[in-house]
């Protein structure tokens, strides 16, 4: 009963839409479903990296979020705002064409896009609040491995099974949209947005 609770919740996190489902989406858009698949796991992992340790020293966590609320909220909003400017810098470049973004994304490797996400993710205080309530609700000084480990892998499946839904969103998007300067504006959109979640994590401190 708790894992299909863990299940739904993987599920919950990753629906909701925040600054990593834009960029799952953003990144499957401009370049492909394995671009947005890749970030899609990558935040998939994350949400598993919060659930072993939520399941393990979930109270000793919670403990030291509450005592240090203010500034962690901070630093985690500033890092969504640096990064939506990185990207909001990037879209405002012009490139020569569309195919020329797809080469450069390419050699840039698959594990960029991977562990990128999965930092913004393990960073973005919607995801630490949330695991902090969770948590809070199922974690039990009795926990086997076993429990952890089955708690936690079902809301890594939970949480990729939303993330495939949005990179495959995003690409088929992208099958439609071909105008480079409508890509761009897209981009924009997205990166503004992500500094919109920052700036609005700012300003509930």
């Amino acid at each position: 009963m708790d894992s299909i609770k863990a299940f739904v919740f993987g599920v919950t996190l990753a629906v909701a839409v925040g600054p990593i489902a834009i960029l799952i989406i953003n990144r499957g858009l401009v370049y492909g479903f394995r671009s947005g698949m890749l970030s899609g796991v990558g935040a998939a992992l994350a949400d598993l990296t919060y659930a072993l340790v939520a399941f393990t020293v979930g109270s000793i966590i919670v403990s030291y979020l509450n005592m240090n609320q203010v500034y962690f909220s901070w630093v985690a909003s500033g890092v969504l705002i640096i990064f939506g400017l990185w990207m909001l810098i990037g879209s405002l470049k012009i490139n020569a064409t569309a195919n020329e973004n797809n080469s450069s994304a390419i050699q840039r490797g698959d594990f960029g896009y991977l562990t990128s996400t999965y930092l913004l993710t393990v960073v973005n205080p919607l995801t630490i609040i949330a695991f902090v309530g969770f948590s809070g609700q199922l974690v039990k000084p009795n926990f086997g491995v076993w429990q952890v480990l089955s708690m936690s892998i079902a809301i890594f499946l939970g949480s990729v099974i939303i993330q495939t839904i949005l990179a495959t969103f995003g690409a088929s998007l992208g099958r439609y949209i071909q105008n480079p300067k409508m890509i761009q504006v897209l981009n924009i959109i997205s990166s503004l947005c992500i500094i919109g979640f920052g700036l609005m994590g700012m300003l509930k401190v």
